[in-house]
């Protein structure tokens, strides 16, 4: 069985050739790198690798839109990416644009590595130190029995995680609108969340949803 074929995409000369470096004693190949999104999103495509370890700070294209773009064209290449922002938007926009994991770059060789054989697997994966956090809270009793997702109101998350409104949440369940909107109130409160956009970010750091 051969090498998993890996594309690296960072701005960084420095990160590129680290990775180049942590890939070189490993059962992954290196194929391809870019230094921006257009010209890595062009290679990725022609190269179609295995998997791509992704920037999302990158100048012409960012990491978010290159990861929509690879999925839109070839879904079966998985998508790592690997960052500095530890902030839920970027978790949540990453993984809402078909990533299939999110890691910070202060990440272990060994946990890096494990992360993308959970990816290749079909599993998402993200971060421990992400994780961690979202632990912390449960700890702090932000989740408790009374504060768990009933079936429907998960149903409901999923959809508005896919950015479904009200409207379509509505026919696509066969429920009422004002229905939907009373999961929604309570789903944010159950959550602890200011709006719709908080409430799918907590729900995908506490792996509720992926």
């Amino acid at each position: 069985m051969g090498k998993t074929r890996v594309f690296i995409a960072d701005d960084h000369n420095i990160v590129r050739e680290g990775l180049q470096l942590l890939f070189s004693t490993s059962p992954f190949q290196v194929i391809g790198e870019a230094a921006d999104g257009e010209a890595a999103l062009h290679k990725i495509l022609a190269e179609l690798p295995d998997v791509v370890i992704l920037d999302l700070n990158m100048p012409e294209m960012d990491g978010i839109e290159v990861t929509k773009r690879i999925k839109a064209t070839a879904p079966e290449i998985k998508v790592m990416i690997l960052t500095i922002y530890t902030e839920e938007k970027f978790l949540v926009e990453s993984m809402l644009a078909g990533a299939d994991g999110y890691v910070l770059k202060t990440i272990k060789k060994s946990e890096l590595f494990f992360g993308i054989e959970e990816v290749l697997r079909g599993q998402k994966y993200i971060d421990g130190n992400l994780m961690q956090r979202a632990f912390l809270q449960v700890i702090k009793g932000e989740q408790n029995r009374d504060s768990m997702l009933t079936d429907r109101e998960l149903d409901v998350l999923k959809l508005m995680a896919r950015g479904k409104t009200n409207k379509e949440i509505s026919t696509e369940l066969y429920i009422g609108s004002d229905t939907v909107k009373e999961y929604v109130t309570a789903i944010m409160k159950k959550l602890d969340s200011k709006n719709r956009t908080d409430a799918v970010a907590k729900a995908i750091r506490n792996q509720i949803i992926l």
